[in-house]
């Protein structure tokens, strides 16, 4: 196994988990900011570090889209949980990533390419998951610094939805590779 895909099972398996608890179990939005933050920084990592030094693999490039989404989703489940965001958010990341991740398992494309409404959402969930961390660590219960963390993120969710299902019809509109 290469640093990349190491980094990527650790975000998967160490990483996402010590987020939900350090918010739900530590009642700690500044450690989950914390975790946030390097979540964030190892998915940058992994992907800077396969392509500078040629580490790419077909593991990495199916494992790092993974470990994006199911991070996603688990850092939204939590805070929805914390209650910080409403659920209908977590049901949205869930239900459009299980509409692209069937129409993937049945059309077999390989590696989906990604889009610049795939990178704008997850910038905006990006800024949006940690600005609701550090308002929830500062200025908790603020209303005008909630209402705006939660547009950022409610934004990046739509999008979400938006580019799942952009790369759903793009793949369905592709003949199948299954024979």
């Amino acid at each position: 196994m290469n640093v990349p895909n190491a980094i990527s099972f650790g975000r998967l398996l160490i990483l996402t988990p010590l987020f939900v608890v350090v918010l739900l179990v530590a009642r700690s939005p500044l450690l989950a900011l914390i975790t946030l933050i390097v979540l964030g920084i190892t998915d940058w990592a992994d992907g800077f570090i396969a392509r500078r030094f040629d580490q790419q693999t077909d593991l990495g490039k199916k494992l790092d889209p993974i470990a994006d989404r199911v991070s996603q989703f688990v850092v939204c489940a939590t805070l929805v949980v914390a209650g910080l965001v409403p659920l209908w958010m977590a049901l949205v990341l869930l239900l459009s990533d299980l509409l692209l991740g069937i129409t993937i398992l049945v059309r077999k494309p390989g590696i989906v390419k990604v889009r610049w409404l795939g990178r704008f959402r997850t910038v905006l969930l990006m800024v949006g998951f940690p600005l609701l961390l550090l308002v929830e660590s500062f200025w908790p219960g603020h209303p005008v610094a909630s209402m705006i963390a939660l547009v950022v993120v409610g934004a990046g969710v739509v999008l979400h939805a938006v580019a799942n299902l952009q790369y759903t019809y793009a793949l369905l509109r592709k003949p199948s590779l299954v024979s």
